[in-house]
């Protein structure tokens, strides 16, 4: 017959036994068969991870270890909060700390585009530099890191004056019955304050007596570098400065209004608009 002490013995080798068996067995939540130390399935949720707000990528805190010490590498949270200090920014997403730093789980992507909104702009050679509109004027980085600034930009040359010849224009410094004439200019690209600069330029033809060639554009491009901290909205613009243009009707100062096609004063924009693309590249 058992006695008191050997039910009290059983019980107690029973309830060690059913404490230290799932310790070294697989977890399954809303499964028998798990497949992993953790299964967990679910059609309708999903796991919440612990929502942290953290302060810089370079930083543990307010992460910790109930053990004392570091936190292990691989220890997952979601950052619910962004910095904007220009440096070890963080953005709201999924984290893992690779032991040195929080790395982001998320690809950061970013990619703005500005086009020219009046297409065949023409070009005074005595009106200084002129704005070219654009879609918008700022830009809003989401990111703080490096950025790449593409601008495309085009332009042909305005009407050429005829040779001189029987019936040519005396102010062509063209003795045959062909004159081609280089028109020429500059754009300013102005980013968050900084001035870039394109040199352009485009021949046009004028034949005695048969067809001239004008607008015959040709298209330039700028590719440049700059670091933005998350949340700033630096300003651009594009403006384009024409070159004095003695070979070209009126000397390249026609005052032909936009859109037009004849007259000696040069096209920015003739068939495709002048674009400006801001991508985001890393930290």
């Amino acid at each position: 017959m058992l006695t008191y002490f050997t039910y009290v013995k059983y019980f107690l080798i029973c309830t060690i036994l059913a404490y230290c068996t799932p310790a070294n067995a697989q977890i399954g939540i809303n499964t028998t068969t798990p497949n992993g130390i953790l299964d967990i399935t679910s059609t309708t949720q999903g796991v919440v991870l612990p929502r942290i707000p953290l302060t810089a990528s370079n930083t543990m805190a307010p992460v910790a270890n109930p053990q004392g010490g570091t936190i292990p590498t691989g220890t997952v949270i979601y950052n619910t909060n962004t910095t904007s200090t220009g440096t070890n920014d963080v953005s709201e997403g999924i984290y893992v700390w690779d032991g040195t730093k929080w790395t982001p789980q998320f690809v950061k992507k970013q990619s703005s585009h500005f086009e020219q909104t009046i297409m065949n702009m023409r070009m005074e050679s005595n009106e200084g530099y002129r704005n070219i509109p654009l879609t918008s004027s700022t830009f809003n980085a989401k990111y703080s890191g490096y950025y790449k600034i593409e601008t495309l930009v085009n332009y042909g040359g305005g009407d050429a004056k005829n040779p001189k010849t029987s019936g040519g224009s005396s102010g062509s410094r063209s003795n045959g019955e062909l004159n081609i004439a280089l028109q020429t200019g500059t754009f300013r690209l102005t980013f968050n304050g900084t001035n870039y600069y394109i040199p352009a330029n485009s021949y046009s033809t004028a034949y005695k007596d048969a067809t001239n060639y004008f607008g015959i554009w040709k298209q330039f491009k700028l590719v440049t570098y700059v670091y933005l901290r998350a949340g700033s909205s630096p300003n651009l613009s594009l403006a384009f400065d024409q070159d004095d243009a003695p070979e070209f009707i009126n000397e390249g100062n026609d005052n032909n209004y936009d859109g037009q096609f004849d007259g000696g004063d040069g096209h920015v924009g003739f068939d495709i608009p002048c674009s400006i693309e801001i991508t985001y590249l890393n930290e």
